[in-house]
C-alpha cells in the first residue's frame, strides 16, 4: 500500500512509527510524507524536517507563519502528486486540518484519517462538526472520545489504544523503590522549552533526595540544551531509548503538559505537570473554566497529578507540589494507584467503544 503520513511533532512521530511497523507486518508499505526519527527508522525519507512544524501557541505560529504556509502548500502538493492509497495525519491539529481541507478539494475520494482526536471535549466543541467533511475516520487514543464525537456530530471516531502501553514496567525486574533519579521533561517545541525550562530548573535546584537529574528532549533541541546547561550536573539525552531508560530510573518527574504525562502514568512515574502558556492560549484556558489539562487527570475525571498552569511561571506553586511529591511516599503511592486505574481503562476501552486495532482500521480502506 502507498501510505502518506504527516506527523508534526515528537509524540505523533512515535505513534505513527508504531502504526507503520504494524502495517509492515501485514503488507508492503510504500511510505511517504513528513516525520521525525521514529518514522525515519521505518523507512521514511521526510519531505522536510519535522521540526519546521513543531510550534506551540499563537506567538510561535505568528513568528513562523511564512515557513508554515510554505510547508502547508508543499505538503498538499506532494500528496496530490503521490495519490496515495491512504493519507494519515497525526495530531498537529491546526496543520492537519488545513492539509486535509486542501487535499479534500483536489482528491475528494482519497481516504483521509486523523490519528489523535482534537480535544473538542475540552474547548470549542463546535469543531467536531466542522471537521466532519475532512476525515473518513479519527483514530482516537482516549477511550471516551468516540462517544463525544458521536454526540457532537463529528467524524467517525474509533478508539485504538495508545502506544504508551509499551512502557508498563516489568514488576519482576524493576522495583519502583529502586528508582532514585529526578526526570525533567521540558517539552518538545522550542517555544515550550523557552517558557518552561527556567522554572523547572529553579525548582529542581531546591529538591533533595535524588541521586541524579536526567533531562530528556527531542533530537533537534538537544545540542542547544547541552550548550545552555553546560557546567551543570544534569544529564541531557534525546531519543526514545534514552527516554525509556530514564523512565526506568525515575523516582519522580517534572513534566511540561503533553502526551508525555500519559507515558509517565503507564511507566508508573509520579509527576507534577507544569505549563506556561502564551497569552492567547492562556485566555482560552480561562474561558473554558480552567479544565483539567493532564491526560491522566482527564481520563480519571479528577486531579490525580498536580497541575501548575498559567500564563506566567508559578514557581512557588510548582516548588510546593514538587516537594510534596518528593518527600511524601504516600502521595507518590496515591498517584501510582490512579495510574493502575488508567492502565486498566486504556487496555479495554469504553463499553460503547471497545478498543480496535489501528492497523486493521487503516487496511479497511484499501
Amino acid at each position: 500500500m502507498r501510505l502518506f503520513v504527516v506527523a508534526g511533532e515528537s509524540s505523533g512521530d512515535k505513534l505513527a512509527a508504531n502504526l507503520v511497523a504494524g502495517l509492515s507486518h501485514q503488507t508492503q508499505v510504500d511510505l511517504m510524507g513528513v516525520g521525525g526519527p521514529a518514522l525515519a527508522r521505518e523507512g521514511l525519507q521526510p519531505l522536510f524536517p519535522m521540526s519546521d512544524l513543531a510550534v506551540m501557541g499563537w506567538r510561535d505560529v505568528y513568528m513562523r507563519l511564512p515557513l508554515l504556509l510554505w510547508r502547508l502548500k508543499q505538503t498538499i502538493d506532494a500528496i496530490v502528486r503521490a495519490k496515495p492509497d491512504v493519507l494519515l495525519l497525526v495530531d498537529s491539529q491546526e496543520f492537519s486540518h488545513r492539509v486535509a481541507a486542501g487535499v479534500r478539494k483536489r482528491l475528494p475520494d482519497l481516504p483521509i484519517l486523523l490519528y489523535v482526536a482534537p480535544s473538542v471535549w475540552a474547548w470549542r466543541p463546535e469543531r467536531a462538526a466542522k471537521i466532519k467533511p475532512l476525515y473518513n475516520e479519527i483514530l482516537s487514543v482516549l477511550p471516551f472520545e468516540p462517544k463525544v464525537f458521536k454526540e457532537l456530530d463529528g467524524p467517525k471516531c474509533t478508539y485504538v489504544g495508545h502506544s504508551a502501553e509499551q512502557l508498563i514496567p516489568d514488576r519482576t525486574s524493576t522495583d519502583a523503590g529502586e528508582r532514585h533519579n529526578l526526570l525533567l521533561l521540558p517539552g518538545s517545541r522550542r517555544g515550550e522549552v523557552k517558557r518552561n525550562l527556567g522554572a523547572l530548573l529553579t525548582v529542581r535546584d531546591g529538591l533533595e533526595g535524588f541521586s541524579h537529574t536526567d533531562l530528556v528532549t527531542v533530537e533537534h533541541l538537544r545540542d542547544g540544551l547541552q550548550r545552555q546547561l553546560a557546567g551543570t550536573d544534569i544529564q541531557i539525552e534525546s531519543g526514545r531509548d534514552a527516554f525509556e531508560s530514564a523512565l526506568a530510573q525515575a523516582k519522580m518527574a517534572l513534566a511540561v503538559s503533553g502526551t508525555v504525562t500519559l507515558e509517565l502514568a503507564f511507566a508508573d512515574v509520579p509527576h507534577v505537570l507544569f505549563y506556561v502558556a502564551d497569552k492567547k492560549l492562556g485566555a482560552h484556558y480561562e474561558q473554558a473554566g480552567r479544565p483539567l489539562v493532564g491526560l491522566p487527570n482527564i481520563l480519571l475525571g479528577r486531579q490525580l497529578v498536580p497541575e501548575i498552569v498559567g500564563t506566567s511561571p508559578r514557581v512557588d506553586d510548582l516548588s510546593a507540589a514538587a516537594h510534596e511529591l518528593a518527600e511524601n511516599e504516600t502521595a507518590r503511592k496515591a498517584q501510582q494507584a490512579g495510574f493502575e486505574e488508567i492502565r486498566h481503562l486504556m487496555q479495554k476501552g469504553a463499553p460503547e467503544a471497545p478498543r480496535q486495532d489501528p492497523v486493521e482500521r487503516i487496511l479497511s480502506y484499501i
